[in-house]
């Protein structure tokens, strides 16, 4: 048995107690990723004292894969707080992580007053913000373009779409399935019907973030975003090109991996 069912009860209680999440959200992730390989964890005498979750991707650098893991919902149990903790949890889920082959780790700091935190860990920042797309879109390049909310991925599309990819990250359906049960959106792009592209959008926030989008050329990623303009009348921040250009969450960071070398995560966990 990988835990058992009290550790388990524990950890979605610490969940919501330290982010917020809904029961329904926090027994889909759970469903995920509450296994070997992704859960880490300290406890004490059958009490949960201190966890993170890891999930497992793979970046594509000069057409050379790097298997590496993101690091997130680091949590501690208040009362435990300020005895190092999360550090010694940390360093723990690096060791096993390394030996499960992972050559370096990604992180998204929850605001930037935890960055000297995890830059004490060997973590640096890096990146650059997202390009803002306002209203300056050409409405007679978009006549031929529709765009429409879906529930879930075509996986062959994207798959077909990162053979072609390079310095950036590489997802598969296990870590797709981690926007699907959150409240992003998920947006197909079409041109004369034809699918042309699929984009994580986050429309509450100001301006919109693209997480991602998953296409070919640079120009349809712009397309894309227009197309959110166009239909939520708010700008739009653009994190992720199909291109060489390295644009991540400015708060985004890593170790053990160059910081120019890929792409935003951006899972937001």
């Amino acid at each position: 048995m990988f835990c058992s069912t009290e550790i388990e009860n524990q950890a979605k209680a610490l969940w919501h107690n330290t982010f917020g999440d809904s029961e329904e959200y926090i027994e889909k992730f759970f469903s995920l990723y509450f296994k070997k390989g992704n859960f880490f964890h300290i406890e004490e005498n059958g009490k949960l004292l201190s966890m993170l979750f890891a999930t497992h991707h793979t970046i594509k650098k000069d057409n050379k894969l790097i298997p590496i893991a993101y690091i997130g919902s680091i949590c501690t149990q208040e009362e435990h707080r300020g005895k190092q903790l999360a550090t010694q949890l940390m360093q723990n889920a690096e060791k096993e992580l390394k030996n499960l082959g992972k050559q370096g780790y990604i992180l998204i700091a929850a605001h930037e007053g935890l960055v000297p935190f995890y830059e004490k860990r060997g973590y640096q920042l890096c990146g650059k913000e997202g390009i803002i797309i306002k209203n300056t879109f050409n409405k007679e390049k978009l006549k031929d373009y529709q765009i429409e909310k879906v529930k879930d991925f075509d996986y062959n599309l994207i798959e077909q779409i990162q053979k072609e990819r390079n310095n950036c990250i590489i997802h598969n359906k296990e870590t797709l399935k981690l926007y699907t049960i959150t409240d992003y959106e998920i947006i197909n792009l079409y041109k004369d019907n034809t699918l042309v592209a699929q984009g994580v959008v986050i429309a509450d926030f100001s301006p919109i973030e693209v997480l991602d989008c998953f296409c070919k050329e640079k120009e349809t990623a712009e397309i894309f975003a227009e197309m959110i303009y166009k239909k939520y009348k708010k700008e739009v921040r653009l994190k992720h090109f199909p291109t060489e250009n390295q644009i991540t969450s400015t708060i985004e960071m890593c170790k053990n991996l160059t910081p120019e070398i890929f792409m935003s995560l951006n899972l937001d966990t």
